[in-house]
């Protein structure tokens, strides 16, 4: 679930008052139980031998007592908690809706009430079709070069627009955080990124099929001739698998190595000169570097190949495809069926939702900050935040102890760990201060407009940073939002952020007792930790710097316990023939056994200054507790669908495996529930990954 991303004003009711108008009342949504996964012991089935079945243990009364519903393809912890917050949500919007007209211009209530009140007003979407886009599939038809197709690439890449052929941007220099390098990155696909991998299937293969039926729907929805939109269809994925055979698989991507080859401005133009980079980058407002870090180092020839043998009307039609689905939210509710169909047959299930429940994914995307900043009004609470912040220290001061104390690292190496941990920047819930977007023109009327606008503004921020030392904005990327169900580490930081939303029931609830809380939401804490010094984040230096700070000795040492990692899951059938890719997923297990493996010391130093609460709970013991929670943590149900499109494109473990396969490296584990040699659950010593 955790990605490996993640001034001064305190956040006080004033101030959010003055920002947001009176405090948005909510209507309280209920908290979770034991169906939701609240940790209870009715969801355990008592009549298995732990050390037989963990996961059956600890979770065989849910899986038992609770079907999945059938709109959802994933079905545990996160889905529950995640449907949860896109309620609260669309009540934040709904109720900034009514207030808007009142609220003073540029206020989060008057910009996501009125983001909200254009969303909602259907009957002028439906009447207007795609007229709000016709502009843009005008000037695109119009294009008769392929400098004409550069520049509306740029165009909409200083919009709101799709990336599309050829992508160039800045960030943090991975050598030098202190300043930002120009990077070269393939383009965007029009899937979900966690379905990328799709591309490279057979063409005749069922994944394939759907997305070219979802495309030719979509296209016929918005009004092409239904033969023209299959033709579309066609060229669109020939396009799209051929550019994406340029593309690092997962398992290369994850590997900072791969990420950062640096050539000169007229090396990388010589890749793709059908492509003019100068006028791309002109046209989106970028200066022209000496050099560009080849975040997709294959990528280039791959799209001047594309370039020179498709016939620019192909193009065109494919850029038109990607312009419709782009903006497709905004426009027509007609849109709507083909992607839920493309979803149903991918995943198994068709999560159609409430059109006010649609809001939470596009405030997400566009209208972040405004949004968190009436979420975390109206549902976060300073005691959780202060909790979860004595939490981080005691988790950072064990992960520092072990440093200490290992055994495997040599002297100049953990010199340089320690920095690194001493350095570690991190941040609980929300910013301390939050994104100005009063400036932006939100309207109650024009949904397309309002996208616009924001990609405007944001891209004008980020045209406004460059020559300026880089400067870290708190909990500003879509997966590190106070409203993202998430938690992340970001190495050019060397820091992470758990937002408000994860510390939320049943991830935590000030209500639950020590073992849970550290074994829940303080594991998470301690995977995010664990990111800094996993198989990717260990190349990176305590000033965020791409840089080999180990010993080559010490560097053999660390890929050894990380291989066990990768033995364990590659041993791992998730279904008939189909097995865990280690490779890819070697960080987050690696982050997963250093999470749970801090958060249980750090369990045993809190009851040791708390031993009131060192009690027996339910019959079970705080280590019991803490271990059972965990893995009922990671309880879910899915479609098959779900996995087999998933495991190939997600280094994320599916949730029943990380339920048991980190405590199987955990020695307290074994000792807690009596587990020993011959036990399925017993994995011998010597393939145990330690690590930190």
């Amino acid at each position: 679930m955790f990605a490996t991303l993640i001034r001064t004003t305190a956040r006080t009711g004033l101030m959010t008052g003055l920002l947001t108008g009176t405090a948005l009342a909510q209507q309280a949504l209920p908290d979770p139980g034991p169906d939701q996964l609240a940790f209870s012991v009715e969801n355990m089935d008592p009549s298995t031998d732990p050390a037989q079945d963990f996961y059956r243990y600890t979770s065989g009364g849910w899986l038992d007592r609770i079907e999945r519903p059938p709109q959802m393809a994933s079905y545990g912890v996160f889905t529950i908690m995640i449907d949860r917050l896109t309620k609260q949500v669309a009540q934040v919007a709904a109720t900034a809706g009514d207030r808007a007209a009142g609220a003073p211009k540029g206020s989060p209530t008057q910009q996501v009430g009125d983001f909200y009140n254009a969303f909602m007003d259907v009957d002028r979407i439906d009447a207007a079709g795609i007229e709000p886009i016709r502009d843009i599939l005008d000037d695109l038809s119009a294009a008769e070069t392929l400098t004409d197709v550069t520049r509306i690439a740029g165009e909409q890449a200083a919009a709101a627009g799709p990336g599309m052929l050829a992508m160039f941007g800045p960030g943090p220099d991975p050598r030098d955080t202190t300043r930002f390098a120009m990077y070269a990155l393939g383009q965007t696909f029009g899937m979900d990124r966690h379905l990328y991998e799709v591309l490279r299937l057979a063409p005749d293969s069922a994944p394939l099929e759907a997305y070219r039926s979802y495309i030719g729907a979509l296209l016929t929805a918005a009004g092409f001739d239904e033969a023209e939109a299959t033709r579309i269809a066609e060229r669109s994925v020939d396009i799209e698998t051929r550019l994406y055979t340029g593309f690092l698989t997962p398992a290369e991507g994850k590997d900072p190595a791969n990420r950062y080859t640096s050539l000169g401005f007229d090396e990388v133009q010589a890749q793709v000169p059908e492509f003019d980079i100068g006028l791309y980058l002109d046209t989106v407002g970028f200066e022209r570097p000496d050099n560009f870090y080849m975040f997709e180092p294959r990528v280039l020839p791959v799209v001047s190949e594309v370039l020179r043998e498709t016939p620019i009307e192909d193009l065109k039609d494919y850029m038109a495809y990607r312009l419709v689905q782009n903006y497709a939210p905004y426009l027509s509710t007609a849109l709507r069926a083909p992607t839920l169909d493309f979803e149903e047959a991918l995943l198994g299930a068709r999560n159609d939702r409430p059109r006010p429940e649609l809001l939470y994914a596009l405030l997400s995307e566009k209208l972040g900050h405004p949004t968190s900043q009436l979420y975390v009004d109206a549902y976060y609470s300073e005691e959780t935040k202060a909790e979860v912040l004595d939490m981080v220290e005691r988790i950072k001061a064990v992960f520092r102890e072990r440093i200490v104390a290992s055994d495997w690292l040599s002297d100049p190496t953990r010199a340089e760990a320690l920095r690194k941990i001493d350095s570690f920047y991190y941040k609980v819930g929300y910013p301390d201060t939050w994104v100005d977007f009063s400036s932006v023109e939100i309207v109650p009327d024009d949904p397309v407009a309002n996208i616009i606008a924001l990609g405007r503004f944001d891209m004008q921020r980020t045209l406004d940073q460059l020559g300026k030392p880089p400067e870290h904005d708190e909990f500003n990327t879509q997966s590190t939002l106070p409203i993202a169900m998430n938690a992340a580490y970001t190495p050019n930081i060397n820091g992470f952020e758990i937002t408000a939303a994860i510390t939320q029931p049943p991830a935590f609830s000030p209500d639950t007792d020590a073992p849970l809380k550290f074994c829940r939401i303080g594991a998470i804490i301690g995977h995010e930790m664990t990111h800094g010094f996993d198989a990717s984040g260990r190349q990176y230096d305590a000033d965020g710097n791409f840089r080999d700070w180990w010993t080559p000795e010490d560097a053999t040492a660390f890929m050894a316990e990380a291989q066990k990692l990768i033995d364990q899951a590659d041993a791992y059938e998730v279904l008939p023939g189909m097995f865990i890719n280690g490779a890819l997923g070697v960080g987050e297990n690696m982050a997963d056994v250093g999470g749970i493996t801090f958060a249980y010391e750090a369990l045993l130093q809190y009851l040791a200054d708390h031993p009131k609460e060192d009690v027996e709970i339910d019959g079970m013991t705080p280590a019991e507790r803490c271990f059972a929670g965990w893995s009922q943590f990671w309880t879910t149900k899915v479609t098959d669908q779900y996995l087999q499109t998933v495991v190939a494109n997600d280094g994320h473990a599916p949730e029943f495996y990380r339920s048991v396969a980190a405590l199987q490296h955990v020695d307290a584990f074994y000792d807690t529930f009596e587990i020993t040699e011959g036990d399925p659950m017993w994995l011998p010593p010597e393939r145990r990954a330690s690590a930190w």
